[in-house]
């Protein structure tokens, strides 16, 4: 159920443009996204007939995240909601990723590993003033994602 076959949720407020009533949109999409989630998870799951009524039930969910994130991301281009959460994910990702290297240079006593982690530091160093930054409203979060690469999904 997308916005060209003529969603439910779509009205002119997107042509519009106008962010008030996309967000409450987004809101809405989201509400009927949880209640149709909640249907498919106290679905039961015995013969084949409940099996393909869940699937069926399971690409409507689907079909009606994907549309709900389309609506979201329409009224905030920038996934200002989500920012953060990234950032502390990609911290969390390249700190693994330290972790890794420095085993690796121990275990193979190569120091192009060591190499590699310092350059990994230095993002993680970048991620980290770049949170910062938008903590005390130094930086949009449009500005990050283009300096920190870090596109909304």
């Amino acid at each position: 159920m997308t916005t060209e076959e003529g969603s439910i949720f779509s009205i002119s407020a997107l042509a519009a443009k106008d962010i008030a009533p996309l967000k409450a949109l987004a809101k809405v999409a989201k509400d009927k996204e949880t209640i149709e989630h909640n249907l498919l998870d106290a679905m039961p799951n015995q013969t084949r007939e409940d099996k393909d009524a869940k699937n069926q039930q399971g690409i409507k969910v689907k079909s009606l995240g994907n549309e709900t994130r389309k609506l979201e991301l329409e009224a905030d281009p920038d996934d200002t909601e989500n920012f953060v959460m990234q950032l502390d994910l990609a911290i969390e990702t390249w700190s693994m990723a330290v972790n890794e290297l420095k085993e690796a240079a121990v275990r193979y006593n190569d120091d192009k590993y060591l190499k590699r982690t310092e350059e990994s530091l230095k993002i993680i160093e970048k991620f980290k003033k770049g949170k910062e930054e938008y903590q005390k409203n130094e930086k949009t979060v449009n500005q990050l994602r283009k300096e920190l690469d870090i596109p909304a999904n």
